[in-house]
């Protein structure tokens, strides 16, 4: 082995052995800069049950929220109207939910209406699917 190549193994071995050794410090300080973001928004992160595909509804921490999947996409959304407070109904033909108090409508098919309802953020991890909360 001439010397290049053993600068170059040596090199080599020891980016590896920098990436095996600092590879636990780094993931365990993104977790912590995860949770202090989480502190910073004023969000709490609550886990919920893996929705199935389509349209359903879960109560979780005594709110209702409904949760929408399509394929890999889930939308997590407050059931309640932004507007009036009023309960929000699941016309499922149209796949859309509507407000009978203000007869406004969101359409998760075109992905547009005159309802703007509260979206959740929404992740998947090893555990399962974890929607976020305002504190």
């Amino acid at each position: 082995m001439d010397r290049r190549s053993f600068f170059k193994e040596l090199a080599r071995s020891l980016t590896e052995t920098g990436k095996e050794v600092l590879s636990p410090i780094i993931e365990n300080d993104l977790e912590k800069i995860d949770r202090a973001s989480d502190i910073l928004q004023g969000q709490r992160w609550v886990p919920v049950a893996s929705p199935s595909e389509g349209y359903e509804e879960q109560l979780v921490n005594g709110q209702l929220i409904g949760l929408f999947r399509e394929g890999d996409q889930v939308r997590a959304f407050d059931k309640k109207c932004p507007q009036c407070r009023e309960l929000l109904q699941w016309i499922a033909y149209d796949q859309k939910l509507h407000c009978p108090e203000c007869d406004l409508s969101y359409s998760f098919v075109k992905k547009e209406g005159a309802l703007a309802p509260s979206f959740y953020a929404i992740k998947k991890d090893e555990q399962g699917f974890w929607v976020a909360f305002p504190k």
